[in-house]
């Protein structure tokens, strides 16, 4: 897992810093009803953070065995300019299992990728569409599956591979703090077949310029 982490934040650092060397003092122009508004780059240059929380639900196979649940997560953000932007996620999931005496189950997420903003130059709302690759590690404790033979499961602690994607919005509530909602589909890879879910998210977007 190590060595997928470093390649996400490899990969993520160097994108930023590619973009990173444009001018971002430059003013741009965008024409909406026959009017031309002029945008700071500048503006749209920041980093940010995003504390975020909300449900989880799982999907085909791992439906069969856990229940929704719930999500908890950490953003790291750099917007690059208007459209383009950035995201490096720390996430934590954990569904209650449809086995009677099973123990939780929990999926650790890591993963980076880009972000293309929808804007409007008389709104400072905006949509979002995001997707990322990265790391997760899934837990579930042992437990007495049958309690008749007294035959117990195995501890799992896995991490695989996996994708994901999802759209977004962010709500304006003063020059440094934004509402941030967005709902994301997930899918792990796994030896047999993949394992998928889907995340609903609110919180706040903490920027720095």
């Amino acid at each position: 897992m190590k060595r997928i982490i470093l390649v996400i934040a490899a990969i993520f650092t160097l994108n930023m810093l590619s973009y990173s060397q444009q001018d971002d003092k430059t003013a741009t122009t965008t024409t909406y009803n026959g009017k031309t508004y002029g945008i700071s780059n500048k503006s749209y240059n920041y980093f940010s953070i995003s504390p975020s929380g909300g449900a989880i639900f799982p999907l085909q196979n791992l439906k069969e065995s856990f229940k929704p649940g719930a999500t908890i997560a950490l953003d790291l953000g750099y917007r690059v300019n208007r459209e383009v932007g950035f995201f490096a996620k720390v996430g934590y999931n954990f569904m209650s299992s449809k086995i009677t005496g099973a123990p939780v189950g929990s999926y650790l997420e890591v993963s980076a990728g880009p972000r293309y903003f929808f804007t409007h130059p008389k709104l400072k709302s905006a949509l979002f569409v995001e997707g990322g690759v990265g790391a997760y590690n899934f837990r579930q404790n042992s437990y007495i599956a049958d309690p008749t033979t007294q035959q117990q499961s195995d501890q799992i602690n896995n991490t695989r591979a996996g994708v994901n994607a999802g759209i977004g919005g962010v709500l304006a509530l003063t020059n440094s703090i934004d509402i941030m909602v967005k709902s994301k589909y997930h899918v792990i890879f796994t030896p047999n077949a993949s394992s998928s879910f889907v995340q609903v998210l609110g919180g706040l977007e903490f920027k720095f310029r």
